[in-house]
């Protein structure tokens, strides 16, 4: 990966996935719109970096549907598995009403 333009797309792509994952621990947004538009966003700019490196457009969209759907997909469920961790331990911690009482 000599291109440049190759290097800004793939730079490009780490910065969707960290934003995707910061808005599925923060709940910025709702969690199926950001996992979809991730998702897209991931696969789109992988395949615009297979044609940037000079490939065929088979090629591209391989790679594209692949990397991109592969890296989102574990994005995903790295977040929800953190996200739902902390929320048992969340749960754990909480006092009942009823010990509240006595």
């Amino acid at each position: 990966m000599q291109n440049p333009t190759a290097w800004l797309l793939f730079a490009l792509f780490g910065l969707i996935l960290f934003v995707m994952y910061v808005s599925l621990r923060r709940r910025w947004a709702s969690p199926l719109v950001v996992s979809a538009l991730g998702v897209l966003a991931s696969v789109i700019v992988m395949t615009l970096t297979g044609l940037a490196q000079n490939n065929t457009i088979y090629q591209a969209l391989f790679a594209g549907l692949l990397v991109g759907g592969l890296f989102s997909g574990g994005t995903v469920a790295m977040a929800a598995y953190f996200q739902s961790s902390e929320a048992r331990q969340r749960a754990a911690q909480a006092v009942p009403p009823e010990e509240m009482e006595a």
